[in-house]
């Protein structure tokens, strides 16, 4: 089986956040060994590997790693990679904090353990006053899903233009994907390059 591409990303324990990255090859097979993991599940979910497994891996693939006290995740890379500019998913915390991005979402179930672990990371901007927070909750079936939206000061109105968006008419048209991407926070050279390049989503469930 030929090698195929995998990414370490080291995770800042104040973000949560990518802020070093490693890329090599490796052969799948070898990997999902290693990760005690199916073949197929490789190419969709993300692995948090232990020290033993770590340095399986580096074994495995010749790689020297850096000293790293926090979180690694490995993946497999995703074709938003390939933009000119980058796109924000996993970097809206430290956009915010940074003011480069004006209005977050996050969905999960109440409860579960990575949700809340990413609403603890914005919380204390909450109760700081950085951020404003809205959350909606949908339950059933003994389960609680909620949908929060944070923005900075000045920006809470985006939160109406996101629903009335969202809730608005069907089909979902370039124009809507467009207005998405500036809710958002992106230009409009960034959507024009989204959209140009065929990255619009068929249905808006998964904001960029």
């Amino acid at each position: 089986m030929r090698a195929e591409t995998f990414v370490l990303k080291f995770l800042s324990p104040q973000t949560g956040c990518s802020i070093h990255e490693m890329r090599f090859e490796a052969n799948p097979a070898i990997v999902a060994s290693i990760l005690v993991t199916e073949f197929a599940d490789l190419a969709t979910h993300s692995f948090y590997p232990d020290k033993e497994e770590l340095f399986a891996l580096a074994s495995a693939a010749d790689l020297l790693l850096p000293e790293w006290d926090g979180e690694i995740m490995l993946t497999r890379p995703h074709r938003i990679d390939e933009a000119s500019y980058l796109v924000h998913t996993n970097f809206e915390l430290p956009l915010m904090l940074e003011g480069r991005k004006p209005f977050a979402i996050l969905d999960g179930e109440e409860g579960v353990e990575w949700f809340e672990n990413v609403r603890n990371l914005f919380r204390p901007h909450v109760e700081s006053g950085a951020f404003v927070e809205s959350v909606k909750a949908v339950r059933g079936g003994g389960q609680t899903f909620l949908t929060v939206y944070y923005a900075l000061p000045g920006e809470e109105w985006r939160f109406k233009a996101y629903d009335d968006l969202m809730n608005g008419p069907r089909p979902w048209t370039e124009e809507m994907e467009r207005r998405q991407g500036y809710l958002l926070g992106y230009t409009q050279e960034e959507c024009d390059w989204w959209i140009a390049n065929d990255f619009r989503h068929p249905s808006p469930t998964t904001p960029y």
